[in-house]
């Protein structure tokens, strides 16, 4: 018994021994590392979207196939050349296929049921916006849209990059100073970085064509 406790203080010592050795160590890269402070900083910009999406859908519902067929390629006929006339060329009009639904029920209004889309992908963002809202006109022309929605993006994120993260690692870096200058220090270089992601949004719910890209980037910079 004697003997079992002798061992047990022995691998406890020995242990004690090694998580010291480790703490030694540790401290002494840390005191290399020196004093830091971790802040961050934020950029933002607003931009004009450069791309347009819209999309128009419409139903059509017939009890004979032949009448849902024929409805269905005149409110297409009909879309087409409304956008055509807005200025929209055909390389910027895209017809999703047809969804067709078959109602078997006994007294279901209508056996034929479909849904239907058309698609603008186009450069031309200020006349989609425009154009968007002028489609009571299609009303004239026998299609009623059960949707019509319209975003906008952009794409050219990386020619702004550049500029709007040294605007981050500039506004960090003064913030890092304020701190210093309180605490009788200096700031030194950057031993830690992270960039942050690139938030897209609206600039607001009347202006979606225009977008609030916000960076918030996080840096550690060593105190002198």
């Amino acid at each position: 018994m004697d003997k079992i406790k002798s061992n047990g203080l022995l691998i406890i010592g020995i242990a004690f021994a090694l998580f010291s050795v480790g703490f030694f160590f540790a401290a002494k890269d840390f005191s290399k590392q020196g004093s830091y402070v971790e802040v961050k900083g934020l950029s933002e910009k607003i931009v004009k979207a450069d791309t347009a999406i819209w999309s128009l859908n419409f139903e059509v519902k017939s009890n004979n196939i032949d009448s849902l067929y024929s409805d269905i390629e005149k409110n297409i006929v009909a879309i087409k050349a409304f956008l055509k006339e807005k200025g929209f060329e055909d390389s910027e009009i895209n017809i999703a296929p047809v969804n067709i639904y078959q109602d078997t029920y006994k007294d279901a209004a209508f056996r034929y049921n479909s849904t239907n889309q058309i698609s603008v992908y186009t450069k031309k963002v200020d006349l989609a916006k425009q154009a968007s809202n002028e489609t009571l006109l299609l009303v004239k022309r026998g299609v009623v849209l059960n949707q019509n929605s319209i975003s906008f993006e952009f794409s050219d994120l990386n020619s702004i990059k550049p500029d709007m993260l040294a605007e981050a690692i500039k506004n960090a870096r003064d913030t890092a100073s304020q701190f210093a200058l309180n605490a009788g220090s200096t700031v030194g270089s950057v031993t830690r970085g992270n960039q942050g992601v690139f938030d897209i949004t609206d600039k607001d719910p009347g202006s979606p064509e225009y977008k609030k890209i916000r960076l918030v980037s996080t840096l550690r910079f060593l105190l002198k």
